[in-house]
């Protein structure tokens, strides 16, 4: 499958904060053999938000991460509900979840209020729940909130054959493209990637045929020898 992530959130285009939550969801993904074809960040905007969404949908399913909180600035769940055409209403399992935390009435109105149709999601590490709505699941941004939530709902999805090799190379990276280039031609099927480092280059090679993957790894450190 193909999948692609959503990340609301003024703080991170400023730089106020390092944003974590799209790494964790993308190697995640990977490890189950499906690929992230697209990470967004957008600020904490309806227009945006709906906007890049409707792009996004285009793959088979999105992860969107951010804005679900009490405050002012939190609309992820009017920008998902503006996306997707849907009315944005009082959401009775979302109230309930809410009530293990809070009984505060302002959190309650606002928390609650999500797209029409909405599957929610428990949060046990926080007050928001997520929530999943046609193809997209929408997920607290603090980080422990958004990794309780993941995978309640990462594991409705079948883990598909993938593997992945390693080499290190010492040296820079201009030194070994015509390697790379003969064996991403010679093995279509395997993704090959070049990751320089001080001092040395990390080549990975990623497949869902292990036997092809290691072929290819192997045809590579020919090459370097020759």
């Amino acid at each position: 499958m193909r999948f692609s992530i959503l990340v609301v959130g003024n703080e991170i285009l400023a730089g106020d904060i390092t944003e974590t939550n799209s790494n964790y969801i993308a190697r995640r993904i990977r490890e189950m053999g499906h690929r992230v074809e697209r990470i967004v960040v957008v600020p904490d905007r309806v227009e945006d938000i709906a906007e890049e969404l409707r792009r996004l949908m285009r793959y088979d399913f999105v992860f969107v991460t951010g804005g679900l909180g009490p405050t002012h600035d939190d609309v992820t769940a009017e920008g998902v509900a503006k996306a997707l055409g849907r009315k944005l209403v009082k959401n009775h399992e979302a109230e309930k979840q809410i009530l293990r935390w809070t009984d505060n009435r302002e959190v309650l109105e606002k928390v609650s209020m999500l797209p029409e149709g909405s599957e929610v999601i428990r949060n046990d590490a926080g007050v928001a729940p997520a929530f999943v709505v046609e193809n997209v699941a929408v997920m607290p941004g603090v980080p422990k909130e958004m990794k309780d939530t993941f995978e309640r709902i990462v594991a409705r999805f079948i883990s598909e054959s993938y593997h992945e090799e390693e080499i290190k190379i010492h040296g820079l990276e201009e030194n070994i493209i015509p390697q790379l280039r003969e064996v991403v031609e010679r093995f279509p099927d395997v993704e090959v990637g070049s990751y320089p480092k001080p001092g040395h280059v990390v080549v990975k090679f990623k497949g869902e045929d292990e036997r092809r993957v290691k072929e290819a790894r192997s045809y590579f450190e020919g090459l370097l020898r020759a």
